[in-house]
């Protein structure tokens, strides 16, 4: 029989091998994509010394043409000369003779790297020099002996053979530059397709490892619930032993010794269940956040259709992983009973406003209208402003997802005993016997099985748990083909009384120089995301200084020149925060330094900061196009 003892060990044992074993099948293959990523990016100086060639190969091509029009030039203009005696042809004629030893110059040394083509070349200057000299004796004949000596020489066709040997040399050394050309385009195009290649596979990589990380925390956690119920099970055998065993004082003991343990082991494993979900949380977006970024800049170097329309696949993939691993680790988080309530006084119009500001674009890309029925300023609501939020976004997200054509109303109805939040669709409609499944993990209305989802059906399992958390009731009504209506049912608050916020104080932002691009720290000690994060910056063309911790980054602040924009992330190493480095290069730079602080923490110490008008907040894992944007955004201020 196994007994609480050993079924509390057996779920401890569950938490110990769930890391390193993670890490044996992680950490290697991270390493080794890394390796094939900086082999992909190393190979880039083949691929740029390739485009060089190419590029000189045109040069040379050109400027063999360009001096062939040069003697042209010249001989039309001793031509006209010698029919017309009109001194004005003369100028086009020394004008082409005074381009032909730039021209033979820069020929010098665009071939200078090839003995045979500068062989040739040595020829072609030879032909050049005999035809430039009939040239000028020509014309030296006719202005000392007339034109009729003048046209003897120029009977003799000894010009037109010069021009005709002359052309062939030229006709041969651009034949030779030709076949160069083609040969080089070819390992360009070589070149190009190798990197883009290794690229592919190192993310493709990544992506199924992200995979497998999470199918098992998934089962790791399942087979933890299953052993903490055990224990439960074990703890209330032992007390019902207690009970039957009062009168014999040798057992009396032996039980109360055991109940002490399983409770000693019960309070010790409720502990290591915080500080494992908070590293799960931190250590699985790390790796995923790489990803999105390395995906992002790879889809900035990408020129080939088909890798382009692959990397974007990848990057919705690896969306939609986020997601999932998000709302997996928030039920995680709400079974374990690591989220507590931070009750207060919070206004119903401030929210009511807030939903519609982050869906109404949202429900307006969908065509469709958002509205909202507010209450009087002064009517407030007692709860926790960030889970009630949350509550609302689900519930909207999901009315906006299941109506085709219509709209969505946010409703506050406020009576004597509390207050009613319905959100209100015209969507499709909910069946009588479904309504009861809605809450459940995985359940999706009228999402048959192994079909296309746009959700994974965790939304309302984590609305079903926050509502139980905070002590309040949900109701649902729907009619199919008529829409859906989700009651919220909120207790009354008073109005809360005016604290004074502390914010960093307000001065003028920074100045980014025109004449050159912006300056970013990034602050970061994950070595795979501070080069994915480096690497996304650099593409955009930004100059960028990385940092792993709060004193490597002060000492590049006082050495370094402007700095335009700092990056961190929120938890570092050491027991090192974002914020403590953000007070650091703030006392140092001045309080109107830009930042923006990456984070998964939800706590009200991290959204006080959002009081920062010079700091934005991103939410792990960072989405490429997201950090870009608000990034160009900040440093527009």
């Amino acid at each position: 029989m196994v007994t609480t003892d050993q079924a509390s060990k057996r779920a401890l044992g569950a938490r110990a091998w769930l890391w390193p074993a993670l890490t044996l099948i992680i950490v290697p293959f991270l390493l080794l994509i890394g390796l094939q990523s900086f082999e992909a990016l190393n190979r880039s100086p083949r691929a740029i010394r390739s485009e060089q060639l190419v590029t000189h190969s045109f040069e040379t091509i050109l400027t063999l043409g360009s001096l062939r029009n040069a003697i042209q030039d010249a001989e039309r203009g001793q031509r006209g000369y010698l029919l017309t005696g009109n001194a004005a042809y003369l100028a086009p004629y020394e004008a082409a003779l005074r381009r032909v030893p730039r021209l033979q110059a820069r020929l010098r040394e665009l071939t200078g790297s090839e003995p045979a083509q500068e062989a040739a070349l040595t020829n072609l200057n030879r032909t050049i020099a005999q035809k430039i000299n009939e040239l000028r004796h020509t014309v030296a004949i006719y202005n000392s002996a007339g034109p009729r000596a003048a046209e003897q020489i120029v009977r003799t066709d000894a010009g037109l053979d010069w021009m005709r040997r002359l052309e062939e040399q030229i006709n041969r050394l651009s034949a030779h530059e030709n076949r160069l050309l083609k040969r080089r385009l070819v390992e360009a195009a070589a070149a190009d397709k190798t990197v883009q290649q290794y690229a592919l596979v190192s993310s493709w990589l990544a992506a199924i490892l992200m995979m497998i990380g999470i199918a098992l925390l998934v089962l790791a956690f399942r087979r933890t619930r299953e052993l903490q119920q055990e224990i439960m099970r074990r703890a209330e055998s032992s007390a019902a032993a207690n009970r039957e065993l009062a009168q014999r004082n040798i057992e009396l003991a032996r039980s109360s010794e055991e109940a002490r343990v399983a409770r000693e082991e019960a309070q010790r494993a409720e502990r290591t269940k915080g500080r494992f979900l908070a590293t799960a949380s931190h250590d699985l977006r790390q790796p995923l956040q790489a990803v999105s970024l390395l995906n992002g800049a790879m889809r900035r170097r990408a020129v080939e259709p088909e890798l382009i329309d692959a990397l974007e696949q990848q990057a919705v993939a690896v969306g939609t992983i986020g997601r999932l691993l998000s709302a997996l680790l928030d039920i995680s988080k709400l079974e374990a009973g690591v989220i507590k309530p931070e009750l207060g006084h919070f206004s119903v119009a401030a929210l009511l406003s807030t939903m519609v500001r982050e869906f109404g674009g949202v429900a307006a890309a969908k065509g469709l209208t958002m509205q909202a029925q507010m209450p009087e300023p002064n009517v407030f609501f007692y709860s926790d402003l960030g889970l009630v939020e949350q509550i609302l976004r689900n519930l909207t997200s999901n009315a906006i997802k299941y109506t085709r054509a219509g709209a969505v109303r946010l409703c506050a109805k406020v009576d004597s005993t509390g207050i009613t939040i319905e959100v209100i669709d015209t969507g499709v409609g909910i069946a009588a016997d479904q309504i009861r499944h809605i809450g459940e993990e995985f359940y999706q209305i009228g999402v048959p099985t192994n079909s296309t989802r746009e959700g994974y059906g965790l939304g309302m399992s984590i609305v079903r748990r926050l509502v139980a958390l905070l002590q309040i009731s949900l109701e649902i009504s729907s009619e199919v083909g008529r829409g859906s209506t989700f009651a919220l049912r909120l207790p009354r608050g008073s109005e809360p009384e005016v604290v004074a916020q502390r914010s960093v104080p307000e001065g003028p932002a920074p100045e980014v120089a025109r004449t050159r691009a912006a300056r970013i720290l990034l602050v970061e000690d994950d070595p795979d995301v501070r080069n994915a994060t480096r690497l996304l910056l650099k593409s955009e063309g930004y100059a960028v200084v990385t940092a792993a911790c709060g004193d490597d980054a002060l000492q590049i602040a006082q050495s370094a020149g402007e700095i335009d924009l700092l990056v961190t992330d929120f938890h570092l190493g050491a027991n090192e925060t974002g914020t403590q480095v953000i007070a650091r290069l703030r006392e140092e730079r001045g309080a109107a330094l830009r930042v923006i602080l990456i984070t998964g923490d939800t706590s009200s110490a991290i959204r006080d900061l959002a009081h920062d008008r010079n700091l934005r907040m991103l939410s792990k894992p960072v989405r490429a196009e997201e950090f870009l944007r608000l990034a160009s955004d900040l440093l527009a201020l």
